[in-house]
């Protein structure tokens, strides 16, 4: 039996009626929770990694609220670069948070525990985990054997897009250096901020990006500032998670190209000897 769960990230909300990079975030998240409801009501959980809203607004954290309630299963949400905490807080009332206001917490399954981290450098667009978040961290891993799957908003490494590597987790060693004991337990790696599906393996640790809900970085990988946003589909991965393996599917889930009906199509078949 799997542990099933969405993963989303991006979704950059901004206030209702507004358009942003000329879409409408709000209507691509409302398309987002319909399909959800439609083909995965049977997942357990709906993780955000991080870019809730674009410009942090209250307003634009109560529209998010207002899709997320739509859910049947719980959602859970990180902190982005783009995001404020207290502004969070204040419309997320009874989200999980550390005591000393980190939007850090765990989630503990039959498969594995679900860490949620909080990689927000106030003010900046890369990435941080300070000294007290990191040892929240190491006192977690240290507290049990079990399994776990990390969840976070910047990647701890780079990856090739120029335009996006300057601003991924500035202290990517300092964390490896604390689960780096634990690495036989980190079952995978899931994280947001680059606009693209990106998938691999860093260090040993599987790992998984979804394209943002709204616009995608540039297939490119030598400028560092591209002055366009690609038009690419959102993408909402549906991740499956049994005792010996973790299946990430990406679903592009407003593509508009007519179904191809495989008993009536015009199919290639292979001349007869």
């Amino acid at each position: 039996m799997a542990y099933r769960f969405v993963h989303l990230s991006d979704p950059q909300l901004i206030p209702a009626g507004h358009l942003n990079y000329d879409i409408d975030p709000q209507a691509r998240l409302n398309s987002c929770v319909d399909r959800l409801l439609k083909e995965v009501p049977d997942a357990q959980a709906c993780f955000i990694t991080g870019d809730l809203t674009h410009w942090g607004e209250k307003e634009a954290y109560q529209v998010l609220k207002k899709e997320l309630d739509r859910l049947p299963y719980p959602a859970y949400c990180m902190m982005g670069n783009h995001d404020h905490r207290q502004n969070f807080l204040d419309i997320f009332h009874q989200h999980p948070h550390q005591g000393d206001r980190f939007i850090q917490f765990s989630i503990q399954t039959q498969m594995a525990d679900l860490v949620c981290l909080d990689t927000l450098d106030d003010r900046k667009r890369s990435g941080i985990l300070c000294d007290k978040r990191l040892a929240w961290i190491e006192d977690l891993l240290k507290s049990s054997d079990k399994p776990v799957c990390l969840f976070m908003h910047h990647p701890p490494f780079e990856t090739g897009l120029a335009s996006m590597d300057r601003d991924n987790l500035l202290n990517a060693e300092a964390f490896w250096s604390v689960i780096k004991p634990y690495k036989e337990r980190v079952r995978h790696l899931f994280f947001g901020h680059l606009h693209r599906c990106v998938s691999g393996n860093w260090r040993g640790i599987s790992f998984s990006c979804p394209s943002s809900l709204v616009h995608q970085t540039p297939f490119n990988f030598d400028n560092p500032k591209p002055d366009y946003v690609s038009p690419e589909p959102p993408v909402y991965n549906l991740v499956d998670m049994f005792a010996d393996r973790v299946v990430v599917h990406a679903h592009n889930f407003l593509h508009d190209s007519p179904a191809i009906q495989s008993r009536t199509c015009q199919r290639y078949q292979k001349p007869e000897s």
